[in-house]
């Protein structure tokens, strides 16, 4: 890999024309041969870069795998991550995060491309294919109470909300994280964090969302029960431009998570509220509770009102639409 490549895509991203190679070469201070052969590996690395007669390169098309050269553009412009990795496969986005945590003392995310062993809230698994979706970990390093953090997973469910409705307006929340459209799911996040009884110091949220999946690509389990934005709105998504939509979202409403409280945004999450004026089945531990969803407390808790008239609180749960 040329060292030059990743100047070279930054200025070629940067430009809304093409851009010549005598510029590059005098720019980065190298020969136009060495411009040349920093462009034929960004080629063989899948970007689509055209060559124009006296007028130099431009950029077309981005890879169709993750690329590090422009998630380093991407988090260049973040002002909560300045580093990414990236990984053809892995088991799991978390485990890899967790151990990368133990030798990074600032925010940074990791992405696969695919994972093997993929896991959801309560252990599920998530089903992770090659080229279809996100499949990431961002791990941050607050230093907040654990009763501050029983809103965190509100705050980032926001995030990812307002990042597909860009796409499609009809977005739903099933409280308290999972992203729906159409009544199926399409995204949700599961949150592992370290620190002592008192003070959260680290926060693992491992986040998947189905992006230019197909129907076929479901196991035979989730066809009836799972999407994506390409199955609902019938475009293939950019995944980079995804992918920088929710990074500014997560650093908004992370950033507010920290300063603020969740009842400064109760309305607009419960705006996006998916549960609410249905009957529906609660599962929390052993405890079943089959009624409707009341309302939502300022510690983001769910008041559930059963059949018989009880009222129930629920700090997290399973819930069956």
């Amino acid at each position: 890999m040329s060292k030059y490549e990743n100047d070279i895509v930054k200025m070629l991203l940067e430009s809304n024309t093409s851009v010549s190679g005598q510029k590059i070469a005098e720019q980065l201070n190298i020969s136009r041969t060495a411009v040349w052969k920093a462009i034929d590996q960004l080629k063989d690395r899948g970007y689509k870069i055209e060559s124009i007669s006296n007028k130099g390169y431009l950029l077309v098309a981005f890879p169709k795998q993750w690329d590090g050269h422009l998630l380093s553009s991407i988090l260049e412009r973040s002002s909560l991550f300045n580093k990414g990795y990236i990984f053809e496969e892995l088991k799991s986005t978390q485990d890899e995060a967790e151990k990368i945590a133990l030798s990074e003392s600032q925010p940074f995310i990791v992405i696969s491309e695919k994972q093997t062993e993929g896991r959801g809230r309560f252990k599920r698994h998530w089903s992770s294919q090659p080229n279809t979706g996100l499949w990431m970990s961002i791990v941050l390093q607050p230093d907040i109470s654990l009763q501050k953090l029983t809103t965190f997973n509100l705050f980032i469910a926001l995030a990812l909300a307002k990042t597909v409705g860009y796409y499609h307006p009809d977005v739903k929340i099933k409280w308290p994280n999972d992203i729906y459209l159409n009544e199926k799911k399409l995204s949700g996040f599961l949150t592992e964090i370290k620190g002592s009884q008192d003070n959260i110091t680290q926060i693992i949220c491992g986040i998947g969302v189905n992006l230019n999946t197909q129907r076929t690509d479901f196991p035979n389990e989730l066809e009836s029960t799972a999407t994506s934005l390409h199955i609902e709105t019938g475009d293939n998504i950019d995944r980079y431009e995804f992918l920088e939509r929710l990074i500014l979202n997560v650093e908004k409403y992370y950033y507010l998570f920290l300063t603020g409280t969740f009842s400064e945004i109760k309305d607009e999450y419960e705006s996006y509220a998916l549960i609410f004026d249905r009957t529906l089945k609660y599962t929390e531990g052993s405890r079943v509770i089959i009624g409707q969803a009341d309302s939502l407390n300022n510690d983001g808790t769910l008041n559930v009102k059963s059949a018989e008239g009880d009222m129930h609180r629920f700090i997290s749960a399973d819930i069956e639409l």
